[in-house]
């Protein structure tokens, strides 16, 4: 009976662990960057109308992985994170490395979702926090 009750409660664990994981509005969803702020002086740059293709990423919902497609590259990446907090890490991205016009959008792009700390959906809209050097804003598409 013993053994009973604490598997019992380690399936309630585990499936309480699960739940506070999952945030639909994040999952599935291609993600538009719009603008960047810097997270010094809070100044916005928008992405340039002009530039031939969007920067987008998707978050699996299965698997953990990132999709990433930028200007002229793309790559995947791995993330984690916790719907209650916030919190929000991506690790192992890796992207091709073709130049182009406004190739740099991918840098920032690339570069601060490594340093990516929180995250937070209103509505249409992603905002990902940066401990580097840009805070991300994406729409839903």
């Amino acid at each position: 009976m013993k053994i009973v009750r604490i598997a019992f409660l380690i399936f309630i664990m585990i499936a309480c662990e699960k739940e506070r994981h999952i945030d639909a509005g994040l999952l599935k969803h291609e993600w538009i960057l719009s603008h960047i702020q810097d997270t010094k002086t809070h100044a916005v740059t928008y992405y340039p109308s002009d530039a031939t293709n969007k920067i987008s990423i998707v978050f699996s919902d299965s698997s953990n992985d990132i999709g990433f497609s930028g200007v002229c590259n793309g790559g995947t990446g791995k993330y984690s994170y916790y719907s209650i907090t916030g919190e929000i890490k991506v690790t192992d991205l890796t992207t091709t490395e073709i130049g182009c016009k406004y190739v740099e959008w991918e840098t920032y792009t690339v570069q601060n979702l490594f340093y990516a700390s929180r995250y937070h959906i209103e509505g249409g809209d992603l905002a990902i926090f940066s401990n580097g050097t840009y805070n991300l804003f994406f729409t839903k598409k």
